[in-house]
């Protein structure tokens, strides 16, 4: 049977970079490196820059504050905070501060880790922009 000669076109992989993770080895003191793919797909940005974090806790008590984001992409941030009230998969409304445009967005919880001194770090994922112009009604003569 011939064979074909076809080009085939291979997509470009999103950027990958290993992490290493240490884990315990059974039975033994020393600790192997576990390498797994780098997930985020946009480019992580350093830097303080303030964000206005509003939610409802599990209690139903009004979580508000305004915090330093620690990094930033364009789809999402990690900020430090004292407050215990956060939880994976709450929703919020925010308005981080990316310069001279700075819209609210609703966002989601997706990663909440202890800190050293009661402080956790929050990672959050932002789902889309609010509408930035109430619906105007016309006024009745």
């Amino acid at each position: 049977m011939p064979e074909l000669d076809v080009d085939v076109q291979v997509p470009a992989k999103p950027r990958q970079k290993p992490v290493i993770a240490s884990h315990p080895k059974a039975g033994s003191g020393h600790a192997a490196a576990a390498v797994r793919p780098e997930r985020r797909m946009e480019r992580r940005h350093k830097g303080p820059r303030q964000v206005w974090v509003q939610g409802t806790d599990a209690n139903g008590a009004t979580v508000e504050e305004v915090r330093t984001m620690q990094d930033y992409s364009r789809g999402g941030f990690y900020f430090v905070s004292d407050q215990h009230g956060y939880f994976v998969g709450m929703r919020l409304h925010v308005i981080p501060s990316f310069g001279s445009l700075n819209l609210e967005f609703v966002a989601e919880v997706v990663r909440v880790e202890p800190k050293r001194k009661m402080a956790y770090g929050i990672g959050v994922k932002l789902l889309h922009a609010r509408d930035p112009i109430a619906p105007h009604s016309p006024a009745k003569a």
